[in-house]
């Protein structure tokens, strides 16, 4: 994520490129703003009609359920009628009753063919005549087949009970291999008010996939849901094979909390609820996604003509912006690539107009550029002549500094030599000082070679090792061609001076010097290792500190610190001195310079 923010950041860093950011800031803000207002509007319109659509579908879906359950209505009252001259005859004679059972029989008949009902069934009691026809007459006592209990129906009175039967099975004869079908069955009985005794009662019966498939036409090719809900919340009929029971759980609380309102809207969905003549809930689902898919074409539409307005204008702001930051452009990359070029004697123009009558506020600016950068360039001339004086003056101070010191410990060591009767090496001492300076004298330059620097730390420790005997030993190990490379002249000596004079002690009689030069990442390492008595911590920390500031202390530490200041320059290595060093184990010197080629002569 932040090298995505980075790169954007760098994308937008030219003054052509924010500028025209600005413009299509200025020009996109205010076109998102209207087009979400507009969309906002659009959609609570569209929504609307969406709805009241679905509503009014709903509406005249609702008058054909009535209608034909009240069709269901009005046939159980003529079948009431029939019933009624039914049971007048039952105490006439068996040819009488047969003729009116009959009638009754051929008006039943004709009434579910003429009004496509399911099934009428006619329940008598199981002894009257006729009970056991099995056709469209059967005992009472088979009511309890169809779930209900005669107690139920000794309640109903003069109105109709509406239920919802699953798997009911039409007579043999009528059905002959069709499977049982759901049912919707209006019921009507009669009661002796005398005995209270069930005397008869009649189911007219409608199939669900008949109201099915009204629901299904009034919302084909919808996602719209609409179903029918008994009293107890069964589900008798929808638009759809299989409805969740958390959807109708929804709509039954909704029901119960909200009796008096047919309109809900829950979770993004709308809910119609209309309750139908027989007690039902004629209950009608328009999803969420139905709108948004409705609303899809107006959304897709605002979103074409912001993508084709946004490039349109874009480049009408960049044919605007690029002339009006051209020259900045120009100016800029004149000044980045003076910034970048090494070389100070090419000057970086700015293309001015010909005529000075036409110079702007950016033509001075290039103008004034110009001449600014003959400044700096001249500027920059005298300074590096002027810096390069000031370092070899450095270097040469350094340098008288550091050979006055060396001579002076040397003289020293001679004239004890001389003081304890040891002529002989005090000549030999006397001698290689000779050949020492003859070689140091010899190389007139600021920079020596490795191979010489070695040649005159090894005169050295000759010189040393006259005064001290066998106990002073020691190695250099030098990797193939690292000898050719320049070093500072007089470096390795005040360490290995600094070896000699603190390294042998008491409890370090014997020292042992170990000189290592090896390549490193286009430097050079060279490491002075002793087994001598070490740095006291409270000393060496102070060291450190003393080489990280890069300073030199004329009293303490004059020989490390006046190599470091000379070999840390630019001029001679960038280098850098690490010391580490445990007592009684000995101590490691670190020296670190890039690897410096040139022409002695």
């Amino acid at each position: 994520m932040k090298k995505v923010i980075k790169r954007l950041l760098i994308a937008f860093s030219h003054f052509q490129a924010k500028l025209l950011l600005a413009f299509l800031l200025c020009t996109f803000i205010p076109l998102s703003v209207i087009g979400c207002i507009s969309y906002a509007v659009s959609y609570s319109i569209a929504r609307d009609k969406i709805v009241d659509s679905a509503i009014l579908a709903a509406d005249q879906l609702h008058v054909q359920l009535n209608s034909r359950i009240r069709q269901a209505e009005n046939v159980a009252d003529t079948i009431q009628y029939n019933m009624y001259t039914l049971n007048k005859s039952s105490g006439q004679g068996l040819s009488v009753r047969l003729e009116e059972l009959t009638s009754v029989r051929n008006n039943i008949s004709l009434y579910k063919s003429t009004f496509n009902f399911y099934q009428i069934c006619i329940f008598f009691k199981d002894e009257q005549f006729g009970s056991g026809e099995g056709l469209f007459f059967y005992p009472i006592s088979s009511i309890s087949s169809y779930g209900l209990s005669l107690k139920e129906l000794n309640h109903l009175g003069s109105s109709s009970l509406w239920l919802y039967q699953p798997q009911v099975k039409l007579p043999f004869v009528l059905s002959h291999d069709e499977p049982p079908s759901d049912a919707v069955i209006c019921c009507r009985a009669m009661v002796n008010q005398g005995s209270k005794e069930l005397e008869y009662a009649y189911f007219i019966m409608m199939s669900t996939q008949e109201f099915s498939d009204m629901l299904t036409a009034s919302f084909s090719n919808t996602e719209i849901s609409c179903f029918l809900l008994t009293p107890d919340g069964t589900l008798a009929a929808g638009t759809e094979k299989e409805i969740k029971g958390q959807l109708i759980n929804s709509v039954k609380d909704l029901i119960s909390s909200h009796d008096s309102k047919p309109y809900y809207e829950k979770g993004g969905d709308c809910y119609y609820v209309l309750p139908l003549e027989n007690g039902w809930h004629q209950v009608t689902v328009i999803p969420h996604s139905y709108i948004a898919g409705g609303t899809a074409v107006l959304l897709r539409t605002i979103f074409i003509a912001l993508l084709l307005s946004l490039p349109l204008t874009a480049l009408i702001i960049l044919l605007i912006s690029r002339n009006l930051s051209k020259r900045v452009m120009l100016l800029s990359k004149a000044m980045e690539e003076l910034r970048l070029s090494a070389d100070m004697k090419t000057q970086k123009h700015y293309p001015l107009p010909k005529d000075q009558n036409l110079y702007d506020e950016i033509d001075h600016l290039g103008l004034a550029f110009e001449q600014m950068q003959a400044t700096i360039r001249q500027n920059v001339r005298s300074i590096l002549e002027l810096s390069l004086k000031e370092e070899r003056l450095k270097y040469q101070l350094l340098q008288s500094q550091i050979n006055p010191h060396f001579l002076y410990n040397i003289l020293g060591s001679v004239n004890t030599c001389q003081s304890l009767g040891k002529l002989d090496t005090a000549s030999r001492m006397i001698t290689d000082l000779t050949r020492f300076y003859r070689l140091t004298l010899s190389k007139s330059g600021d920079r020596i070679t490795i191979r010489d620097e070695i040649e005159i730390a090894t005169l050295y420790l000759n010189m040393e090792k006259l005064c001290h005997s066998s106990e002073l030993s020691w190695e250099i190990d030098l990797e193939d061609g690292i000898e050719n490379f320049l070093i500072c002249k007089f470096t390795l000596q005040p360490f290995l001076e600094n070896s000699i004079l603190h390294g042998i002690s008491n409890r370090t009689p014997n020292l042992f010097i170990c000189i290592q030069a090896v390549y490193g990442d286009d430097t050079v390492i060279i490491r002075i290792h002793d087994n001598g008595a070490g740095i006291p911590e409270e000393k060496l920390s102070e060291l450190k500190q003393d080489l990280e500031r890069k300073t030199v202390n004329y009293e303490k530490h004059f020989g490390i610190l006046n190599v470091n200041a000379r070999i840390s320059s630019e001029l001679y290595g960038s280098g850098h001195i690490d010391i580490d060093s445990k007592p009684c184990q000995g101590t490691c010197i670190t020296i670190t310079f890039a690897q410096i080629e040139g022409d002695l002569e």
